[in-house]
């Protein structure tokens, strides 16, 4: 057992025998680290343990949130999970969330855990039918999303009802420029300004349709398909209230740079088969995202990941992502025209 798995099971057996008192003879065992992206450290383990009703043994996930914003990031994505889940969303079951003083120093939420594979790792061994097949599952998951009730979440996800009760088809877009604009403020990113005037010069053109709960980081990475077939949705920590196309942008943008336009435009189809409407004006969100991309990954870089909520050593990751990177930045000049020589420079040092 290495010494991150060893801090982890006594920081596990700690916590158990403090929280749930009636169960003995408590025993954390398996713990392994899991693959991640940019923003959180996971462990899988298993815990045994004793109560008047015999020995019970389950499988589940710890996931611990880095970042500035860690304490917001994890009670949201507890709360929106849990109350999918009682929607009958498919979504891990959640059981335990921890703020305050804990072995890990850090917000951690602990959730079942779901036996199968990234969707990810089966698509990129499907083909024919197989593979259409799994695009159409993604695009419905993401679709039926968009269409739940999104009222019983804004609690959940913002202090601000007035900002989802307005009949101001404006208010999001206006409400989402300027938290992007506090965002460059607040790094002293400049040289983002002209990207922000391009949206804000464009945002008459993209009224909202309609409040969506919304994924905010959804790919095929953060979908779990079981053997069966049966898919469930991870990572619920940038969920929000908002144009659902924001949401959809995002996924194309990374779909499209990782695998490639043929890919993007499958799940476009996908999804608006999946939704029975067609998408309107996606190319504008999809500036949006690549904003948001290329700012994380500006501030990371410079200024520590933990600056724009990420995991410790995602700088890593972002800088074996340079090809992805790239793609991210030229399909900006392709939208826009628009050309950043800092971001230039970043992605020129990146190896």
């Amino acid at each position: 057992m290495s010494d991150v798995e060893a801090m982890i099971q006594s920081g596990l057996l700690s916590i158990y025998e403090r929280r749930f008192p009636s169960r003995k003879e408590i025993r954390i065992y398996n713990i392994k680290g899991m693959r991640g992206g940019w923003e959180t450290e996971l462990y899988s383990f298993t815990i045994e343990y004793r109560e008047a009703t015999g020995r019970r043994t389950e499988d589940l996930v710890l996931r611990i949130y880095p970042g500035d914003d860690a304490l917001q990031k994890s009670v949201k994505e507890f709360k929106v999970m849990r109350a999918l889940h009682e929607l009958g969303f498919p979504v891990p079951k959640v059981l335990l969330l921890e703020l305050g003083d804990n072995p890990f120093g850090r917000p951690f939420v602990i959730m079942e855990r779901v036996e199968g594979r990234s969707m990810r790792d089966v698509l990129l061994e499907s083909a024919g039918e197989r593979r259409r097949e799994l695009i159409m599952l993604f695009c419905k998951i993401l679709a039926d999303l968009h269409f739940l009730d999104w009222r019983p979440f804004v609690e959940l996800v913002s202090p601000d009802l007035s900002l989802y009760e307005t009949r101001d088809a404006y208010a999001w877009i206006d409400h989402k420029l300027s938290e992007m604009k506090r965002a460059i403020d607040r790094f002293h990113r400049d040289e983002f300004g002209p990207l922000l005037d391009w949206l804000e010069a464009r945002s008459m053109e993209v009224p909202c349709e309609r409040p969506s709960l919304i994924h905010g980081d959804y790919h095929p990475d953060n979908i779990i398909l079981r053997k069966d077939d049966v898919a469930f949705v991870i990572d619920w920590g940038a969920a929000d209230i908002a144009d659902y196309r924001s949401d959809l942008a995002w996924t194309l943008l990374l779909v499209g740079t990782y695998w490639g336009p043929e890919a993007r435009e499958a799940i476009l189809r996908g999804y608006e088969q999946a939704s029975g409407h067609r998408v309107t004006r996606i190319e504008y969100f999809e500036v949006m995202a690549i904003l948001r991309r290329l700012l994380d990954v500006s501030v990371s870089l410079s200024e520590g990941a933990g600056r724009r909520g990420m995991r410790p050593g995602a700088e890593e990751k972002m800088r074996r992502d340079a090809d992805h990177l790239r793609r991210v930045y030229a399909l900006l000049i392709a939208r826009t025209g628009i050309a950043i020589p800092e971001v230039e420079r970043l992605l020129s040092a990146l190896t």
